[in-house]
């Protein structure tokens, strides 16, 4: 009975971390194809160009995937910083379309 019980503990411990292993990857390759998708920073240096402002225009729908790999717990767990890198890379991305980039930004008095 007690081998029975160690070998499906060690059964289900196998496949939990096979399991992590795949979503880590998965996780990867949508980081990857968002990274893909969006303006780059070179891009951005140039704002007036076609491609770059073409760009910004569709970056809401890639940053909306990253919004939710960023609300995804287990996603965020295994892969926070580069999560966070793209979050905050759209960010810039908004501030730029919005304009607050040329806004010089004060700390309160």
């Amino acid at each position: 009975m007690r081998v029975g019980l160690i070998a499906a503990l060690l059964a289900a411990a196998i496949l939990l971390g096979i399991g992590l292993g795949l979503y880590y990857r998965a996780v990867g390759e949508e980081i990857a194809d968002i990274k893909a998708r969006l303006v780059t920073e070179e891009q951005l240096s140039r704002p007036g160009d076609s491609e770059t402002v073409s760009g910004i225009k569709l970056a809401p729908i890639q940053c909306a995937r990253v919004y939710d790999l960023l609300a995804h717990p287990i996603a965020r767990r295994l892969r926070r910083a580069e999560i966070k890198a793209l979050w905050r890379h759209c960010e810039k991305i908004a501030d730029i379309a919005s304009g607050l980039d040329k806004i010089e930004r004060q700390s309160p008095p």
